[in-house]
Parts: C-alpha cells; sequence; structure tokens
C-alpha cells in the first residue's frame, strides 16, 4: 500500500514537473497565429505577438521559437535592426538540433542582422549563409533558399567580389523564376545590373537593367522604376551615350517615378545641357544642386568637370576631374582597407569548424561515458538480479527437500515414524519455523537471507550430527528387521559414505535429501544405491532380496 502511494506521488510529480516547463496552450496558439499570418499580414503579425507575455514562454525550443518568429514578423514590417539577441538566442539552439526548416530561417534572419551591423560582420553573416543553404539540401522551400542566395550576393557585393555575386544572383533569379515572384525576379536584376556596372561589362548591365524596367513599367511600380533609371543614367555616361541619357531622363518625367535622387538628375540634367553647349544653365543647376541638403558632392564635381570638358574649358576640367579623382581614391583606399571578405570567411570557418569539432569530441566523449556507467549498472544490477535468484533457488530448493522429508517420514512405519520423530523434531522445529518467517516475510529480501542461511547452518550441523546418525540406524535395525545389520555382515567392505546412503534409504530419505546429507547430487546417490546392489546381488545370501527391495523403495 505504502508502496502504491509512493508510485502515485512519483507520477504526479513528473506531470506536475512537465506541466511546468512546457508553454501553455493559449501563448503557443498564439505564436503559432503570428507565424502564420507573417508574410500576409505582418501588421497584424506583429500585434499577435505583442500580446505574448514572454514569461509564459518556457522551454528551450518554444523560446527559440518565439524568437525565430519575432525576428520573422520584424522583418516582415520593415522593422531593421542591428542588435541579434533574438536571432543569436535561435541559432545557438537550432544549429544543436534537427530542425533543419527552422535551423534555415533562423540562419537567415541573423545573417540580415549581421549585414546591418556592418562590415566588420559581413564574414560572419556569409557563414550563417553558407549553413542556412546546407540545411536547406534537406528541406523543400524554395522560396527561403532564393531569399538566401539573393543575400548572400548582396554580402559578396559589399566585399567586392562581383563575380560570386552574379553568380548567387543568378541562382536566386532561377528559383524566384519557378516560383513566379516577379517583384524578386526583378530586383535580382536590378542587383544583377549595378553588380555588372561594378565589372565594367556595360552592356550586360543594360540589359539586365532594362529587363527589370521594363517590369517596373508594367506594374507602375515607381519606387522601383526610380531606382533602376538612375542606373541606366550612370551607365549612360559610363558609355558616354549622351542621347540614351536624355530618353532616361524623359522616362523619369514620362512616368512621374523621381522620388528620390534628386541632386543625381540635377547632375545628369546639368551634363546633358553642356553637351548642347548651354554652360551657364548647365553651371546654374548644378549650383542648386549644391545648395540642396543631400546633396551628392561627387557626383556635382564630376557634372562639373563634364560641363567644363564639353564646352571645351580644358584648364577647368582638369581642376575638376583632379577633384573628382581625389574622391575616387579616397573611395578607393576605403575599399582597399577593407578585410578580405574571402579571406574573413575562411578563417573565421576554420575557426567555426575547430569549435564544431571539440563540440563533436565533447558529445562523443559524454556519450560514451553514459554508456559506460549504463553498462556498469545494468552489470550490477544483473548480478544483484542473479545472486538473489540463486538464494531463492537454494532457499526453494531446501523447502522442498523438507517436503519430501515430511513425505518420507509418512511413508515408513510407524513404529520407525515415531522413533525417527525424536530425530527431526527437535533439529526440524527451526526449520519449520524459518518456513513459516519465509512465508510470512517472501516480499522482504533481507528475510528470505535470513532463512537461507540459518536453514543451511541447521542442515550442516544435522548431517555432521554422528550421535544422531548411530541413533538413526538402531531405530532402523530395530524396526526395519535389522538391515544394515545384515547390510554390514553380507558386505563388511563397503566404504562409510555407501552404509551412509544405505541408512538414509532404509530410513525413508529420497535421493535429494541423501544428497544434501552426503554433500553430493541426486544421480550420484542413485549411481552409488545402483552399485550397493550390483554388490549385494553378487553374494548368495538369504538377506539379498530383502536388502535390495529396500535399496528400491522411494
Amino acid at each position: 500500500m505504502r508502496q502504491r502511494v509512493l508510485n502515485i506521488f512519483i507520477a504526479l510529480g513528473v506531470v506536475l514537473l512537465a506541466i511546468g516547463c512546457s508553454t501553455d496552450s493559449g501563448t503557443m496558439s498564439l505564436l503559432l497565429r503570428a507565424e502564420s499570418i507573417a508574410q500576409d499580414s505582418p501588421e497584424e503579425a506583429l500585434a499577435v505577438l505583442d500580446s505574448v507575455d514572454f514569461e509564459k514562454v518556457r522551454g528551450k525550443r518554444d523560446v527559440a521559437r518565439y524568437q525565430l518568429i519575432k525576428s520573422e514578423v520584424l522583418y516582415h514590417n520593415y522593422i531593421d535592426s542591428d542588435s541579434d539577441t533574438l536571432t543569436r538566442g535561435a541559432v545557438e539552439f537550432y544549429l544543436n538540433s534537427e530542425y533543419d526548416h527552422e535551423c534555415a530561417r533562423a540562419l537567415y534572419q541573423h545573417s540580415l542582422v549581421l549585414k546591418r551591423k556592418g562590415q566588420n560582420y559581413l564574414a560572419e553573416a556569409m557563414l550563417a549563409l553558407i549553413e542556412a543553404k546546407k540545411r536547406l539540401e534537406h528541406v523543400d522551400d524554395l522560396r527561403l533558399k532564393a531569399l538566401v542566395l539573393r543575400t548572400e550576393g548582396d554580402i559578396y557585393g559589399a566585399g567586392c567580389l562581383f563575380a560570386n555575386a552574379l553568380e548567387s544572383y543568378a541562382a536566386a533569379k532561377e528559383c524566384f523564376d519557378q516560383l513566379g515572384m516577379e517583384y524578386h525576379s526583378a530586383s535580382v536584376l536590378y542587383d544583377m545590373g549595378a553588380t555588372y556596372i561594378q565589372l565594367r561589362e556595360h552592356w550586360q548591365a543594360k540589359r539586365a537593367l532594362d529587363q527589370a524596367l521594363s517590369y517596373g513599367v508594367r506594374v507602375d511600380n515607381k519606387r522601383f522604376m526610380c531606382a533602376v533609371l538612375h542606373e541606366l543614367l550612370d551607365l549612360t555616361i559610363y558609355l558616354n551615350d549622351y542621347d540614351m541619357c536624355r530618353e532616361y531622363v524623359a522616362r523619369f518625367a514620362e512616368h512621374d517615378c523621381l522620388l528620390f535622387g534628386q541632386a543625381h538628375m540635377s547632375a545628369m540634367q546639368a551634363m546633358l545641357l553642356s553637351h548642347e553647349g548651354r554652360k551657364e544653365e548647365a553651371l546654374a543647376i548644378v549650383e542648386r544642386a549644391e545648395a540642396e541638403p543631400d546633396a551628392d558632392w561627387a557626383d556635382l564635381e564630376y557634372a562639373r568637370y563634364i560641363i567644363y570638358r564639353n564646352v571645351g574649358d580644358s584648364q577647368e576640367a582638369l581642376r575638376w576631374e583632379e577633384k573628382s579623382k581625389h574622391q575616387q581614391d579616397d573611395l578607393m583606399i576605403k575599399v582597399l582597407e577593407q578585410p578580405v571578405l574571402n579571406i574573413q570567411i575562411e578563417m573565421l570557418q576554420r575557426s567555426v569548424d575547430a569549435a564544431n569539432r571539440e563540440r563533436r569530441l565533447v558529445r562523443q566523449r559524454n556519450t560514451l561515458i553514459y554508456c559506460s556507467i549504463s553498462v556498469i549498472i545494468l552489470f550490477v544490477g544483473y548480478m544483484l538480479w542473479r545472486r538473489m535468484r540463486r538464494k531463492n533457488e537454494a532457499i526453494a530448493h531446501y523447502v522442498e527437500t523438507i517436503h519430501e522429508l515430511s513425505v518420507a517420514l509418512d511413508n515408513v512405519p510407524r513404529e520407525l515414524s515415531s522413533s525417527l520423530g525424536a530425530l527431526y523434531r527437535d533439529r526440524f522445529s527451526e526449520l519449520n519455523e524459518l518456513c513459516d518467517i519465509y512465508y510470512d516475510h517472501s516480499g522482504s529480501s533481507r528475510h528470505k537471507s535470513m532463512v537461507f542461511n540459518k536453514l543451511t547452518e541447521t542442515i550442516d550441523a544435522m548431517k555432521s550430527d554422528s550421535a544422531r546418525i548411530a541413533e538413526l540406524e538402531r531405530a532402523v535395525d530395530e524396526y526395519r528387521d535389522g538391515l544394515m545389520r545384515r547390510l554390514r555382515q553380507l558386505l563388511p567392505k563397503l566404504s562409510e559414505r555407501d552404509y551412509r546412503v544405505a541408512l538414509y534409504s532404509f530410513a525413508g530419505f529420497s535421493s535429494r535429501a541423501i544428497a544434501i546429507f552426503i554433500d553430493s547430487d541426486p544421480v550420484s546417490v542413485s549411481k552409488i544405491k545402483y552399485n550397493i546392489k550390483t554388490k549385494i546381488k553378487s553374494v548368495e545370501s538369504v538377506d539379498v532380496s530383502a536388502l535390495v527391495a529396500a535399496l528400491s523403495e522411494k
């Protein structure tokens, strides 16, 4: 009863512990709701998440999931952050889990945060994207794969690895095309065009940017058209194609899409006027643009150089070219002073690989220790169980022997029974008491051991008591027609051991009981009895049949 109550309390404790370490269903349903609507209704998803009490989110997995969903909802709401508190916690959990999809999502969000933190974090952001691509090999999420590839291209571009950037952009565009995501596909074309310009592959750049512009015109996305047209204007200057420049300037007015970059547009208009010989108008536009708070001095100084060059003022053109080159040199120096991205990635990858190897070795070592401890515990438990089993079997054997002794006693003549009673009642009363204790306390291993030890002690004392053995032989001779006396006369050269076996047989003991008294086994006892009978039969005497019959009794 006490054991049952204890088991109930243990079960209740386990249940309470499980409940206390898990997120309640209401909080979890809010998280799932926010996750399901994050892309289509990001503002509503953010409101749902704001209603979640973070203190109610329990367990490492649920906390990591909350962090992942929160970072994605902020991303879909265009709420940028350079703090990696959310994403780093999610990444640390999922990297050591089998949840490949969630891990790839967390790594992607983490890369965006690191990218926003600045140039010094680009290598770490790239490593996150590389790991995300590995996890996506086991997941069917083409959209996430495309986003990862595009961000990878952005980081390569920021690190001036333009060939790598184009490769990533091309792979991303292929994924977006398969998904039918036209806006994202056109955005990648814009990125590819800007990258081609950096590589001085101007006609490749024009082809990509024209395709992107066609999409913007078709869907009337003015902001997108504005960004593409600014890149195309720069391209026309690099190509020294003023007719093309004039055409793209006209497209701004045609689509009413000059939403930003007014200073850049002013520089382009000034260069076009100077190409027509209208120097004063061109310089006036530049001066007005320089007064604007968002003036781009690099563009405007380059515009002055073009103006003076177009009107034939070589001296002024040379002066402004020197200024423009000075700014370009400063920019180039800044670029050269930046760490080489691919070297950073390689070095960081080595450190990450070393850390992963160390973690793997620690896990393997811990696993080996746990397995060794488990094997030792199992072995010790098995040995204890085996020992207890042997004790129980021995006790059961002695109990059965007691029963056989009682049965054997019932089978001998009544006169012999009364004589034998004096032999075993004083000795076997202790065994009977121990048997009662055994059955009363059969659930206690301690009492079983006590019974076994006491029983062994009692039987050992009995089988070595020469006085009792002599008394037993006298009783057998008196009440069984002198069987032992006749056997000694017939076979005087038998061993004392053989005489003992014959005595116990004449007294009605079983082979198992005799085996205990002579420290042997039932098979050996049977062989001894058989040998005695054979020797008896080899002698001519009137006692042969009686002795053989007595030895054959069971």
